[in-house]
C-alpha cells in the first residue's frame, strides 16, 4: 500500500478564520494540526492564516516586529529564524510544547561514546 503525501492545501483544508482572531484555544488546535505534519510549508501556511486573523498592526506592536516584516517572513517566500517564530507565538497567546514522537521513523544505531581503545598502544 502507498501512502501519497498530501498537498499544503489538502492538510489545512478545514481553516476557517472564523474564531481564530484573539482567541488562544482555536489558534493552539489550528496550529498545533500544522505542526502534526512536520511540513515547513504547512507550519507556515498556518502562522500566515493565524497571523491575517489578527489585527496584524496591533500584534506588530505587541511582539515588537514591524507589519511588513511580519507579512514578509511569515508570508510563505522565507524561512523565518525561530526567534521570530516564538515572538509571533506570544503575541497569539500560546507557547510551543514538545512531547514524544507517536511514530518513530527508523534511526540507524548510534555509536558507543568515548575513545576507541587500540590495543597496539596499550592505551585502556
Amino acid at each position: 500500500m502507498k501512502i501519497e503525501k498530501q498537498t499544503v492545501d489538502e492538510i489545512m483544508a478545514e481553516f476557517n478564520p472564523d474564531g481564530l482572531r484573539d482567541n488562544p484555544l482555536n489558534i493552539a488546535a489550528h496550529l498545533n494540526k500544522a505542526f502534526a505534519t512536520d511540513n515547513l510549508a504547512a507550519i507556515l501556511k498556518a502562522l500566515n492564516e493565524v497571523m491575517r486573523a489578527q489585527n496584524v498592526s496591533a500584534l506588530a506592536r505587541a511582539t515588537g516586529l514591524r507589519r511588513d516584516r511580519l507579512y514578509k517572513t511569515f508570508g510563505g517566500d522565507i524561512e523565518p529564524d525561530f526567534s521570530r517564530v516564538l515572538k509571533l507565538l506570544e503575541g497569539f497567546d500560546v507557547q510551543v510544547t514538545i512531547k514524544p514522537r507517536e511514530i518513530k521513523k527508523a534511526k540507524p544505531p548510534l555509536p558507543k561514546l568515548g575513545r576507541p581503545r587500540h590495543p597496539s598502544t596499550g592505551d585502556q
